[in-house]
């Protein structure tokens, strides 16, 4: 692996920016540990990484950027413009997935449960979203409520509504980050993540129960150390268990995913999977989900990384 040039993509200007270099830098560790001439591609911005791309003194590119540029297809598309091989989905499918309202058209179509929501956009006024936002949250019944913006993702953005005061100030911060929001109804159980690798043979592996410090699985909660309890794997019914898997791979295929995903998925008290997103370049931070399924296996960091750079190399369909 020693003559293998790796570009580690990372940083960026999105809202994810900070978890990015966290895991950006994870990568390149790793893979210098494992052997690779690394290059350090931390950027600040797009033309930042359209120079290191131009440049072309790489083998095969490592995508650590969340969220923005980096995940919803445009970098994929230029990867994939110039030739060369990348980590994770292709273009169409990373659009899809950054979409939520995109992708939760893909999981109707293909049957797999989503929670009640609706769609507004913000370009239609404020005032005419807002009314289309209550009148869903009275057709059911003022239950508990989750507003979050459609394109983006590590909980940024997002919002719980216990009340009808919630509302307003919910799709504000939504609004901040995406002019298309979702509101939906909130699935009361457990807050499971599924790992979905896809060597040619998509399988998922073992599921992560979530348990928040504060009950909800918040920025904070997400990349605080200590700030929640991870269940690997989760304790559940072996016939639920199997099911959750089952649903995860199905979302992971229907938005046409490749190598790894991470579903994330609210399991409800009688026992029924709702996919939540599905993240086509999920964190790998020392709290990220995806590390934490790779070591349940028997996968340290440096094999997850050094798989995932490998597969790319050697997947014969990348354009």
């Amino acid at each position: 692996m020693s003559g293998i040039r790796v570009l580690v993509l990372y940083g960026g200007e999105s809202p994810e920016r900070e978890v990015s270099l966290v895991s950006g830098k994870a990568v390149v560790e790793a893979a210098r540990n494992s052997g690779f001439k690394v290059i350090d591609g931390q950027v600040c911005t797009t033309r930042d990484v359209i120079s290191l791309i131009h440049k072309g003194d790489f083998d095969v590119v490592f995508i650590a950027l969340h969220g923005g540029w980096g995940e919803d297809g445009r970098l994929q598309a230029l990867l994939e413009f110039y030739g060369v091989p990348y980590t994770g989905s292709m273009s169409e499918a990373c659009m899809l997935a950054m979409n939520k309202a995109l992708s939760k058209y893909k999981f109707r179509r293909n049957e797999i449960p989503v929670p009640d929501g609706i769609e507004v956009d913000m370009r239609q006024g404020f005032e005419a979203a807002y009314r289309k936002v209550m009148e869903f949250y009275d057709a059911i019944g003022n239950e508990k409520m989750i507003i979050k913006p459609s394109g983006c993702g590590s909980t940024i953005g997002v919002s719980t509504v216990t009340g009808k005061d919630d509302v307003s100030p919910a799709m504000n911060l939504a609004f901040k980050y995406d002019n298309l929001i979702l509101a939906e109804r909130y699935i009361f159980g457990k807050e499971l993540a599924v790992t979905v690798w896809d060597d040619g043979k998509p399988k998922a592996f073992p599921i992560i129960e979530i348990v928040p410090k504060n009950s909800i699985y918040s920025y904070k909660a997400k990349y605080v150390p200590g700030g929640s309890e991870y269940i690997v794997p989760a304790q559940l019914d072996k016939s639920i268990a199997m099911t959750v898997q089952d649903v995860a791979v199905k979302a992971h295929l229907s938005l046409g995913c490749r190598q790894y995903s991470r579903v994330d998925i609210r399991l409800d008290l009688q026992g029924t999977p709702y996919v939540l997103e599905v993240n086509t370049a999920p964190g790998l931070t020392a709290t990220s989900l995806v590390p934490k399924a790779a070591k349940a296996i028997g996968w340290s960091f440096e094999d997850l990384v050094f798989q995932l750079i490998t597969t790319a190399i050697n997947r014969e369909n990348h354009i």
